[in-house]
């Protein structure tokens, strides 16, 4: 069942108790998506926070008519989905959130989610070592486009990302890596 992969995830941070999982499960819906559904669009306030079951999750922005990826999310690394400025803050997400591989998210109003983190020590360290994790992400994905070649960037993304190599347009990871789709078949012939 879904649910318990949400709640193995979580078990692998904190321990989660039974009392814990009966009040998450009772705040969850699940939500099943279609590829290029929109699951935030650009200039509305996010208020869900989101778990991947199944599918990949794509996380982009619009500057001059050009698709800039910042992220992708699927089960295995960045599970959690959301457009988290416009989440943390209540303010117009930035941000197009946009499911790029069909399948089944776990949804939580955060309002919902944080009251969690005062009735639940446990949930929130869970809750502090997410924002630990994904601060430490962004600082990865900031490093990698001030500091690496192009050719680096791509070499760090089979890295990363390996089953997205051939399930996501190439087209979306060059806009993740800041190239153009032909200089990225460049890179790719030189690997």
């Amino acid at each position: 069942m879904s649910i318990h992969r949400l709640f193995d995830f979580i078990a692998s941070t904190i321990d989660l108790s039974k009392k814990d999982q009966a009040s998450i499960e009772t705040l969850l819906s699940t939500e099943i998506y279609s590829k290029y559904d929109v699951i935030v669009k650009q200039g509305q306030v996010c208020t869900q926070l989101r778990f991947v079951v199944s599918g990949v999750y794509r996380v982009y922005r619009i500057e001059d008519g050009k698709e800039i990826t910042s992220y992708f999310n699927y089960e295995s690394r960045n599970p959690f989905v959301a457009s988290f400025v416009s989440l943390l803050t209540g303010t117009s997400s930035q941000e197009i959130v946009e499911c790029i591989v069909p399948g089944t998210l776990l949804s939580i109003k955060y309002s919902d989610w944080t009251s969690l983190y005062d009735r639940s020590p446990s949930l929130n360290t869970f809750g502090r070592r997410m924002a630990e994790y994904n601060y430490i992400l962004a600082m990865e994905r900031i490093e990698s486009l001030q500091y690496q070649t192009a050719t680096d960037r791509y070499a760090s993304f089979i890295k990363v990302y390996p089953s997205l190599l051939n399930m996501i347009p190439h087209h979306y990871i060059a806009s993740y890596l800041g190239v153009t789709p032909e200089s990225l078949s460049r890179i790719r012939k030189q690997l």
